[in-house]
């Protein structure tokens, strides 16, 4: 639940930096947060199952 110490914003924040901290490649965390890409597209991207592997890997 959201309190004044917690969020939705703050958890968008700690989500990229355990992504960054991990390695996790720009265009799939671009991907994740629904944001677009500034140049052209290649390819389908990762399939849902490389990204649940990728999420779960950061949940701690």
């Amino acid at each position: 639940m959201e309190t004044p110490a917690h969020s939705m914003y703050g958890l968008r924040h700690s989500f990229e930096d355990r992504m960054l901290a991990a390695g996790v490649d720009d265009r799939i965390r671009r991907d994740l947060f629904g944001h677009r890409l500034d140049r052209e597209r290649y390819g389908k991207g990762a399939s849902l199952e490389h990204l649940q592997r990728i999420v779960q890997a950061l949940a701690f």
